[in-house]
């Protein structure tokens, strides 16, 4: 009750003339513009007063429509309401008319608005006409003669009155009754009765009444006096913040003893890295354990943090108790009796839990502060402590930064200090991050270890510490060991295999199986939500707690769609890593089953179809074929061979063995052994560092490519901490009521500067295009992909099967005396010469699955498919014609000696035929039997794009047993026998493909192992190569170490393209090339890499070198392959998109089922509609809440506030609905030619938010000088400076045309960032987005234009008959202003629609043409002449340097 005789005080104690036009400033009075005589009621002009003739409506009707709202639990009764003063009017016309209001304009029939018993101007006119500020006496005695009924009905001076309590006068000569629950609104208990309400001049009541009025308001202000207060050191305070206060301190105290007083010598040691590719980071391991003491120190500290929650709950609960509001509340005790001290009491817990709070979030976990340090032998946890390397490398030197940098570094300082913590290495000056990890005991072997990063560490008794639980089956081993009868037999004792077990652990990736409650809880644990947490608290009280509900709707709903995308990520990659199942091993000489998390390195396992759930080297076999597209992407089953006895003497490799390794995570498909034995293969490796697990790890371990809006976000949010200082000092001086009350709006500023749906975007922006990709068969395996595909500036191409088809067709075989004639005239196999025809029928590594079918290379299935009388009788042996080969032995295809071989027995020889690349083969060939133009036959074939292999022979004539054979024993002095030439058909889809990435301004070039000519004929035809452009080929490196270049087109010298390179040509290289090149001169490696669209005569690292050379030089790149020799190339760039039919990849992060290169251009055009849309919906949400910041200041500038429904759209439907819709636009059909912006401070995002908020606030202040110069409006100011009662802000018309113009800016703003420019579909096709616009735009536009029921939710246009709150009350409530009402006249009201479609137009132009177009292009302009002043100043290494940002170019980021 205290807020409203607060109110009603002011209310009544309003001077004649408003102070100021603003209620502040304007010099213009209401005396001085309405100066005038006092003006009898009964001597205005009749023909002035235009009275609404509105019907009333019976509210009393329990069929009444809004009844419908009643019982819903969480309404609060406001407070004591006047009740509806509605009596029961006889139609009689002579009756009527003998009522003093109807007296005024007979003949119209008017009457005044009824509702609450008021009387509402229509006339527009000044001075207006207003039911006078009651009058309170002691007695109806008391009441002056003029507000009396008789006074009030002097027309029917013969009729008996009845003074109801609500000030109206029922006529009992009409038979007229008060309502005997009517209560009076007089408030103070020595003036509680209410004299007659009186119809006047509203000045002309203040001449009338003043007196009364002052003595109504001495009154409250001395009852407010007198109001029992609460000491705040009483017991029960006391109670409070002294155990706060010791339990902090003890907090403090035990974290210095614990880390400075009495560290435990020895507790620290150097942890070693497990990491592949990190083994240098520098590791620190602490040991900790619980104790008593610490675990009650935890209890009370938890305690704590609920104790904030529980008191803020209860002094909201005592907010609305000492409000009396509601029957609900009438049994609570009344402990607080001030309103001004129960409010202060919630503010002193609200700041200092939000600090105390905060604080306890900057170490690792709560629970770590209190573990006591120890020993590693005592440790129950482990702390590691890993660097952090962060580098802002664009900002760096920009003086706010260092600002910046100075004040976190102050921050971190200081909170190191206090929790006698050390978070920075003094020798590097690296921040480190402490992970405790919690120490297990192994049931098996009661061996120690813990987890960290997947990786197992255990505890080692002789060094005391901890060390990697790493077990490798090569450790002093060879593969004779392995092939040995005796391990073949008995393999491991169970003794052995328990001790191994001890070490490496279960054969298990170390994950735990996520959970929606787990990631919910997870991402509601983060600091910003803390920060959330508070500022919900702090609508609960002071008549917000709808807006409490309102943001509670709009904070959870945002992180619980975090949550869930989070989630949904989390599961995909468990998938990969779970693995279930049972293995045969031989421990002690016996074959035995056992769970396949069992397994050790060591064990000798039997070889069965299905998932392979370790790392293994074959040891015995006959025929395996292995599925390996989920590891590496290759679409055709690999054979896989046993390990050659030939290197018994060398310690297995995995990569030289790769055709006798099996990774985990493939699928064996096939295996059968010879007579009498089994499929045999030894463990190498289990758990994480698996091929399988290292993939995995690096998926968990990788950080999302760094963008300029991952540096900026730290400066933009200084600045928005900068700004909101600024508007909490302006909201603080303009509030003129009690800082109290002045503290909540300070509050409300705060909140709404840092939107609290802001960090969603991006993550929502990820997941819908995800979701799309899926709908295009293209898996995802990690999303965070997507945002980065936006920014892809070069794609790399394997040329075999991506950009041509899988298979190759055969064309001809020449011998030698043959290669003059064409290769591309084929005849039929009986032209083949037979040598030919013997060396394509065993010179290969094929074999055949169950069905018969051939199961290796393209190349090689293709080749011996051209002999139809060729046949695989089994794995050791062929048919051709009639003659039965058997193999001797088998080499594989060798990626760095370019070849393969193979031993046949024919009669009494071993015949030996190698087959490879024609330069590979000519240097092993003896130079007499190679043609005289034999290398011009090569390159002329390679230029028209003939795949070319060459075939040599020789007889072996050594001296070693054949299994001891190595491949280096034959491949020398061979005689060349002569050439196999294919074609690779281009894919239709190819040129298309490249062509919309050339317009999307995105280079291509092609990574291949064939012919660099081969590679050039492909990038022509292809498009990656213009037709008419030179081509320059970095073809070999001399002894002298001097790099030869040629011309493609006729092999002449050519110049050094390091000098100069000529215009219209571009530049191709070897893989020998390039890798001499980075060897030696890494800027002109990338300089020139740049000018170079093919890379040919590559090996799989070679791939990867040039595809990590460009990372690492700056520019985002795509890899795009078929897998097998490019999972490293795939793996290393930036986005990897494997062409596959393996729905889980882990090779790249994307994976193509249809095995198409389309799906680069999806992946990119998802890519960047995914990094625009994510910059849409934060631009909007930026602009939420700057919008609302202003109408907050501008509220407080006013002392209004809005209206419930006005809240609740503003914080609630609008931001949700029109942010989570933006990103919903689908991406454009075609790839634009520029890259969207990472840049929240780059010149396109600042323009276009900017721009946009410049004009929103320009509209509102057009809005509010067109209100103040309405003739009408200069004597309906509100001029209150009471803001102790929020709900009685809102019924102004300020607060109408401020909601009015700046509330559609919600929705005109979303409007304007739905333009998509080039990156995203056209605006009209995001229905989802277009539907909410369409419905918010009617909403607003009806609640502007009308005046009923619908525009009353708002309390706009809005009379006492349509009063009705729907969020607070379902009662209705009459308007809480002097006039009744808060209609505009009806031409206003359409001034104001056009204002608000002027919003929306100028905002579209804005940020269609102006942002979008023009300033695009002035940007685009200012970009290149800084491009070129980098070129002229420096060489083209150089500039590349200078233009880098950590691991991104600034180019690339303005763009």
């Amino acid at each position: 009750m205290l807020a409203f005789r607060r109110g009603f005080a002011t209310a009544v104690t309003l001077s004649l003339a408003f102070e100021a036009v603003l209620g502040r400033n304007s010099n213009v009075s209401r005396n001085t513009a309405f100066a005038t005589s006092r003006i009898d009621f009964t001597a205005i002009e009749l023909d002035s007063i235009k009275n609404p003739s509105v019907a009333v409506s019976d509210r009393s009707s329990e069929d009444s429509w809004w009844h419908g709202f009643d019982g819903i639990p969480f309404l609060l009764s406001r407070r004591s309401k006047r009740k509806l003063g509605k009596k029961a009017i006889t139609t009689n016309e002579a009756a009527v008319a003998s009522r003093r209001l109807d007296a005024l304009d007979m003949e119209q029939q008017m009457h005044r608005s009824l509702a609450f018993g008021d009387y509402v101007d229509p006339t527009f006119n000044c001075p207006a006409t207003t039911t006078c500020p009651l009058v309170c006496v002691n007695s109806t005695d008391d009441c002056p003669v003029d507000a009396t009924c008789a006074s009030a009905n002097s027309a029917v001076a013969d009729h008996e009155f009845e003074l109801c309590n609500d000030g109206t006068c029922a006529d009992k000569t009409l038979g007229q009754a008060c309502d005997a629950e009517l209560e009076s609104p007089c408030s103070c208990g020595g003036l509680g009765v209410t004299c007659a309400k009186q119809i006047d001049f509203y000045d002309n009541c203040f001449e009338q009444f003043q007196n009364f009025y002052d003595d109504n308001a001495e009154c409250i202000a001395n009852e407010e006096e007198n109001l029992p207060q609460v000491n705040f050191n009483g017991v029960a305070f006391k109670a409070c913040y002294i155990p706060f206060i010791i339990i902090t301190v003890l907090m403090f105290l035990w974290c210095a003893f614990n880390q400075r007083i009495a560290p435990v010598a020895g507790s620290n040691a150097v942890l070693e890295c497990a990491i592949k590719g990190k083994e240098s980071e520098k590791w620190i391991q602490t040991g900790y354990k619980r104790t008593f003491v610490g675990a009650v120190l935890h209890g009370l500290i938890i305690i704590v943090q609920l104790a904030f929650q529980g008191l803020l709950l209860f002094l909201t609960i005592q907010y609305y108790v000492q409000q009396e509001a509601g029957p609900a509340l009438e049994n609570l005790k009344v402990i607080f009796h001030d309103e001004i001290q129960v409010l202060m009491a919630f503010q002193i817990v609200w700041m200092t839990g939000f600090v105390w709070c905060f604080l306890l979030k900057y170490p690792s976990s709560i629970r770590s502060l209190f573990l006591r340090r120890c020993l590693p032998s005592d440790a129950t946890y482990v702390a590691v402590s890993a660097p952090v390397q962060i580098v802002d490398t664009l900002y760096e030197k920009k003086c706010i930064v260092k600002f910046l940098g100075f004040l976190l570094d102050g921050f971190y300082g200081f909170m190191d200090f206090i929790y006698s913590i050390k978070s920075e290495d003094a020798d590097t000056g690296l921040r480190y991050k402490t992970t405790y990890c919690k120490v297990r005991i192994d049931e098996k072997t009661g061996s120690r270890y813990f987890y960290f990063r997947m990786r197992r560490y255990i505890y080692d008794e002789t060094e005391s510490k901890f060390v990697p639980g790493r077990l490798s089956a090569t450790e002093e081993s060879t593969i004779g060991n392995w092939l040995s009868k005796d391990q073949l037999q008995h393999g491991l004792s169970s003794h052995e295999a328990t001790r191994r077990f001890g070490v490496v652990g279960p054969n298990v990736l170390d994950l735990k199986k996520p959970t929606i409650l787990g990631s919910i809880v997870r991402e509601f644990s983060k600091p910003f939500y803390l920060y959330q947490n508070f500022m919900v608290w702090t609508w609960a009280p002071y008549w917000y707690y709808y807006m409490a509900i309102v943001q509670t709707v709009v904070r959870v709903t945002g992180g619980m769609v975090v949550a869930i995308f989070q989630y949904i990520g989390d599961m995909n990659l468990y998938k990969l890593m779970v693995a279930e199942g049972t293995a045969e091993v031989i421990r002690d000489g016996e074959l035995m089953t056992v769970d396949q998390t069992d397994v050790v390195p060591g064990d000798i396992v039997r070889v069965t179809p299905g998932l392979v759930y370790f790392d293994m080297a074959i040891l015995k076999s006959q025929r395996l074929l292995v599925d390996e597209s989920a590891l590496t992407g290759e679409v055709h089953p690999v054979a896989k061979i046993p390990l050659d006895p030939a290197n018994s003497m060398l310690v297995y490799n995995s990569k030289t063995c790769k055709s006798s390794t099996i990774s985990a995570g493939t699928t064996v498909l096939e295996s059968a052994g010879g007579d009498g034995y089994d499929v045999l293969a030894i463990v190498t490796q289990t758990g994480s560092f698996t091929a399988k697990g290292e993939l995995l790890s690096d998926v968990l371990s990788y950080e999302r490519h760094q963008f300029k809006f991952d540096t900026e976000v730290k400066l933009v949010l200084f600045i928005l901490l900068v700004e909101m200082a600024i508007l909490v000092s302006v909201v603080l001086h303009f509030i003129e009521d009690h800082w109290v009350f002045a503290w909540f709006y300070a509050v409300f500023v705060a909140g709404t500067c840092l939107p609290p749906l802001l960090p969603t975007v991006f993550v929502v922006s990820v997941g819908i295009s995800c979701k799309r990709l899926q709908a295009q068969r293209i898996t995802c395996t990690d999303s965070t992909g997507i945002l980065v595909a936006g920014k892809v500036k070069k794609a790399f191409f394997d040329k075999t099967g991506t950009l041509t088809e899988q298979g190759l067709s055969f064309v001809s075989a020449r011998t030698s005396n043959e290669l003059g004639k064409s290769a591309m005239i084929a005849h039929g196999e009986a032209d083949i010469d037979p040598i030919l025809q013997l060396g394509l029928s065993v010179c290969h590594t094929l074999t055949t699955n169950a069905s018969g079918d051939l199961i290796g290379p393209a190349v090689d299935r293709m080749g011996f498919s051209a002999l139809s009388s060729a046949r695989m009788v089994d794995d050791h042996s062929v048919m051709l014609g009639d003659e039965t080969i058997k193999y001797l032995k088998r080499f594989e295809f060798d990626h760095h000696s370019m070849t393969q071989s193979v031993i046949i027995q024919r009669g009494d020889e071993a015949v030996v035929f190698v087959k490879g690349s024609p330069e590979a083969i000519s240097k092993f060939c003896a130079p007499s039997s190679l043609p005289s133009d034999f290398a011009d036959h090569a390159r002329y074939c390679a230029k028209n794009g003939i795949y070319q292999l060459a075939i040599a022979r020789s007889t072996y004539t050594g001296s070693k047993e054949l299994n001891e054979v190595q491949r280096s024993d034959i491949e020398v002095d061979l005689t060349f026998t002569g050439c196999i030439n294919f074609q690779n058909t281009m894919k239709h889809e190819t040129p298309a493909v490249i062509s919309e990435l050339r317009e999307g301004n995105v280079e291509s070039a092609i990574l291949t192992g064939d012919n660099v000519l081969t590679g050039i004929y492909i990038a022509k035809k292809s498009g990656i190569i213009e037709p008419n452009k030179n081509v320059i080929i970095g073809a070999t490196v001399s002894c002298d170490d001097v790099i030869e270049w040629v011309n493609a087109s006729d092999d002449s010298e050519a110049g050094d393209p390091l000098v100069s390179i000529p215009e219209n040509t571009v530049l191709a290289m070897t893989g020998e090339v390039w890798n001499h090149l980075l060897r030696y001169d890494p800027k002109s490696a990338i300089a020139l890499g740049n000018q170079t669209f093919v890379f040919g005569r590559c090996t799989p690292n070679d791939k990867v070198s040039v595809v990590s050379t460009f990372v690492q030089y700056g520019d985002i790149t795509l890899m795009c392959g078929d897998g097998g020799n490019d999972c490293g190339a795939l793996k290393a760039a930036h986005v990897g998109i494997a062409l596959s039919d393996a729905e889980a990849s882990v090779v790249a992060p994307f994976t193509s089922l249809d095995k198409t290169i389309t799906s680069v251009t999806d992946v990119l055009k998802e890519g960047r509609c995914a990094l625009a849309s994510a910059f849409a919906s934060y631009k909007y949400m930026l602009m939420y809440g700057q919008v609302e910041s202003i109408n907050q200041v501008v509220n407080a500038y006013f002392s209004i506030t809005f209206s419930e429904w006005c809240w609740v759209f503003m914080d609630g439907i609008w931001p949700i609905t029109m942010a989570f819709s933006l990103p919903l636009s689908k991406a454009a059909a075609k790839l634009s030619p520029k890259r969207p912006t990472a840049s929240i401070l780059g010149p396109h995002t600042l323009s276009s938010a900017c721009g946009v908020l410049a004009i929103n606030f320009l509209f509102l202040v057009i809005a509010l000088l067109l209100l103040w110069n309405q003739d009408w409006f200069q004597c309906r100011m509100w001029g209150s400076k009471d803001v102790s009662n929020v709900t009685v802000l809102g019924d102004n018309y300020e607060t109408s045309v401020i909601f009015l113009v700046t509330g559609y800016q919600y929705i005109s703003s979303a409007a304007a960032f739905n333009f998509g420019y080039t990156y995203r579909a056209g605006w009209f096709k995001n229905y989802v987005f277009v539907f909410f616009f369409l419905v918010w735009t009617a909403f607003q536009f009806t609640a502007t234009m009308t005046s009923n029921a619908f525009s009353c939710i708002w309390r706009l246009n809005c009379d006492n008959d349509n009063a009705v709150r729907f969020v607070t009350s379902t009662e209705p409530e009459a308007l809480y202003n002097d006039f009744n009402t808060t209609v505009m006249p009806t031409s206003f009201r359409g001034t104001i629609l056009g204002l608000m479609i002027a919003n929306l137009i100028l905002n579209c132009t804005w940020e269609y043409f102006i942002v979008n177009r023009v300033l695009s292009k002035v940007n685009d302009e200012i970009a290149g002449m800084k491009s070129s002043q980098h070129a002229s100043k420096d060489s083209a290494g150089d500039a590349l340097k200078t233009e880098l940002v950590e691991p991104i170019r600034v180019d690339a980021e303005v763009a």
